[in-house]
């Protein structure tokens, strides 16, 4: 059991720039953590240093998007408007990391959860070295491969997975289609509010309509108390959105669909970097076996012309330097170390190419499940909120004809000739 909780957003007025952070509450009956329930405060900063570090541990999983930052409230962090949602966003991501058969499991998470505010920070300092020194050694073993790569001719893909190109193709296709709906939906949600804003605006200004028309005084002054109403239902029905309804669940998706690309992305370049590795491992091999045929070559050339020794000449002294040259024992040493190099490397990179490929499918099978039991109840709930939404909304409209049929009609003026 893991159980999680992102509440409580504070705000702190720190030197150079202030910050909101969040409270982190942890139950737990795993026998790793310490303790079984204990919570610690984390800036957005530290759930993005998590994601990174699950990212770069798990490369074949699907890690949950941190929540985006509408562009709208950049210059707005402080408000309750983009607070909650942020805090809705974050609480989302760790409880589907918790939720996670792997990401459960990592060490990062558990740093997250349960360090002191300095332990974290030296836990990201090492974490940055580290990530600088591993990043490398990939592109430093491939320098110097191009003639090696062209022997190899044109790689194919996904020739072991015949669900590889679909993969391909379905990842940016659906990355393009939820993103859509989610800013489509956006749109609609924004309307609402701007309906809201429009309907605070027109309030006062019946209320006025009703100090003027002094027979249509109490009508007047309903209306404005029901525009007021119907705002508020307004305001309530944008902030859900915001929060836990159709707009996040989709723009959630949205993120997923992106994490997606990345772990195809992964996928293709572990197995690049497995064939530029077995090119690099094939070409040492190559090289060391040509020294060794060479020097087995040449030892038995002299041996063939010990019994006639080169005269003591200047041209005998330096074809002697040259065989001292060519039968440099360091040279097959070197040649012997690169190999083992290059073969250490070529297991490294197959293995992870070999770790993706294992776990890639499981990995998409739990994203569509993921998806359409978000979509599914996200759906559901929407349709409910909407009549609920509509019923009470009606209600007040009825309740506000009520008042008006109340009010005498005038006698219609007859026309004239």
């Amino acid at each position: 059991m893991l159980e999680i909780v992102v509440s409580d957003p504070e705000k702190h007025d720190s030197l150079p720039k202030a910050y909101v952070d969040f409270k982190i509450s942890t139950v737990t009956d795993l026998a790793n953590f310490t303790q079984h329930e204990f919570f610690v405060r984390r800036r957005f900063r530290d759930f993005q240093w998590l994601r990174e570090q699950l990212c770069a541990a798990f490369p074949a999983a699907i890690v949950p998007p941190l929540p985006q930052v509408d562009s709208l409230l950049k210059d707005d962090r402080f408000s309750v408007k983009f607070i909650i949602p942020r805090q809705a966003g974050l609480n989302l991501f760790l409880q589907r990391v918790a939720g996670h058969p792997v990401l459960s499991k990592a060490q990062a998470l558990q740093t997250f959860l349960e360090a002191k505010v300095w332990e974290l920070e030296t836990a990201k300092a090492a974490s940055s070295s580290t990530a600088s020194v591993s990043s490398s050694w990939m592109s430093a073993l491939f320098d110097g491969t191009d003639a090696s790569l062209k022997k190899m001719g044109v790689r194919q893909e996904y020739a072991d997975d015949p669900d590889g190109p679909k993969l391909k193709a379905f990842s940016p296709e659906y990355a393009t289609i939820v993103k859509a709906a989610a800013d489509a939906h956006r749109t609609a949600v924004e309307t609402c509010e701007k309906a809201a804003t429009d309907l605070d605006s027109l309030a006062p200004a019946v209320n006025k309509l009703s100090q003027s028309e002094t027979e249509l005084s109490q009508p007047f002054t309903d209306m404005a108390a029901t525009l007021h109403s119907v705002r508020e239902l307004l305001e309530k029905h944008v902030a859900y959105e915001h929060v836990s309804g159709l707009s996040s669940t989709l723009a959630f998706h949205a993120g997923m669909a992106t994490s997606l690309k990345t772990v195809l992305a992964n996928r293709s370049r572990a197995l690049d970097h497995y064939q530029r590795a077995r090119a690099v491992a094939d070409a040492s091999r190559s090289e060391h076996q040509a020294w060794a045929a060479q020097q087995s070559q040449q030892q038995s050339s002299q041996e063939n012309s010990q019994a006639q020794p080169r005269p003591n000449t200047y041209y005998g002294k330096v074809m002697s330097g040259l065989d001292w040259m060519l039968d440099d024992a360091k040279k097959g040493g070197r040649l012997e170390q690169k190999t083992s190099d290059a073969e250490g490397d070529l297991a490294e990179a197959k293995q992870v190419w070999e770790n993706i490929s294992s776990t890639i499918h499981g990995e998409v099978d739990a994203f569509h499940r993921t998806t359409n039991d978000d979509l599914s109840q996200a759906l559901r709930e929407h349709a409910l909120r909407q009549i609920e939404f509509e019923e009470a909304q009606q209600a007040h409209w009825l309740r506000l004809l009520e008042v008006f049929e109340a009010v005498p009609c005038p006698t219609a003026m007859p026309m004239g000739d």
